[in-house]
């Protein structure tokens, strides 16, 4: 949050990390087992979902990933609770 406040004062135009490429790292710590790979592509197609629908649009990196996960985690019948994944 900081950084962001500190860009903008500075009128620093930054690129926009794609939160996609941070999913496999994530995935991993979160030791899903044998499920990690249809996880992992279905919290891909959430984030594609999201891009498309502009929801990504001004949110960190890492929040998109954690949703993402926690998503696609409980579409694959793995319950995990928010503070974990955060």
């Amino acid at each position: 949050k900081a950084f962001m406040q500190f860009s903008q004062v500075l009128n620093l135009k930054l690129p926009i990390v794609d939160p996609s490429l941070y999913i496999h790292r994530y995935a991993s710590r979160l030791e899903f087992g044998e499920k990690l790979d249809s996880i992992v592509t279905t919290a891909l197609r959430i984030i594609t979902r999201l891009k498309k629908d502009w929801i990504f649009t001004g949110r960190r990196p890492d929040g998109i990933c954690a949703v993402a996960l926690l998503i696609a985690a409980r579409a694959h019948k793995i319950f995990l609770q928010t503070c974990t994944v955060a």
